[in-house]
C-alpha cells in the first residue's frame, strides 16, 4: 500500500473516532407550575388549590442534556399559556440572555419588548408592548451542557 493512501485511511479513521467519540447529545425539559401566593390551606394539602384574577404562578423550566455528547448555547422558548400574563422582570436564568416575544414567537427582543403600529398619518410608531401582550419568553444559554448536566429557568405570570 503506498503511504499516499496509508494516510488517507488513517485520517478518515481518526476523524470518523473523533466524530463518534463526541456523541450526541439530547435537550429534555421539564416544566413545574406552582402557585406562589397558596392560602394557609391550600399549602397544607386540605383543600384543591385554585386559581383566580390576580393569582401568582412561577414556571421554573429545568433543562437537561439527556444525550452522550455535549450540548452548546441550547436555547429553550416557553410560550405564555392562555389566560395569564407575563409579571416583568421575573425571568431568570443565569449566565443566560433573556427575550421576549410579542408576536407569537416570531420575533424576540430584550426587556421592554416594542411593536410597531401605524399612528393616523400612516407612519409606523414604535410603541411599548405591554406585559399582557408577550407571548413568549425565550432563553439563550451562554454556555454549553454537558451529558446529563441541568440547568434551571424561571418565569412568573399572573392570573387575568
Amino acid at each position: 500500500m503506498n503511504n499516499r493512501i496509508f494516510k488517507s485511511i488513517l485520517l478518515f479513521f481518526v476523524l470518523g473516532t473523533l466524530l463518534f467519540a463526541q456523541g450526541i447529545p439530547k435537550l429534555e425539559l421539564t416544566i413545574v407550575d406552582e402557585k406562589v401566593n397558596m392560602t394557609q390551606t391550600e399549602k397544607e394539602g386540605r383543600v384543591a388549590i385554585t386559581y383566580k384574577p390576580g393569582d401568582i404562578i412561577r414556571y421554573t423550566i429545568i433543562a437537561t442534556n439527556t444525550g452522550d455528547g455535549v450540548l452548546t448555547s441550547p436555547l429553550i422558548t416557553d410560550p405564555i399559556p392562555q389566560g395569564v400574563s407575563y409579571n416583568p422582570y421575573t425571568a431568570k436564568g443565569l449566565n443566560s440572555v433573556i427575550t421576549y416575544s410579542v408576536n407569537n414567537g416570531q420575533l424576540f427582543q430584550v426587556w421592554p419588548p416594542t411593536y410597531i403600529e401605524k399612528d393616523e398619518n400612516g407612519r409606523n410608531v414604535e410603541k411599548l408592548a405591554s406585559p399582557d401582550m408577550v407571548t413568549h419568553v425565550r432563553w439563550e444559554l451562554m454556555r454549553s451542557l454537558a451529558p446529563n448536566e441541568s440547568h434551571q429557568f424561571e418565569f412568573e405570570v399572573i392570573v387575568k
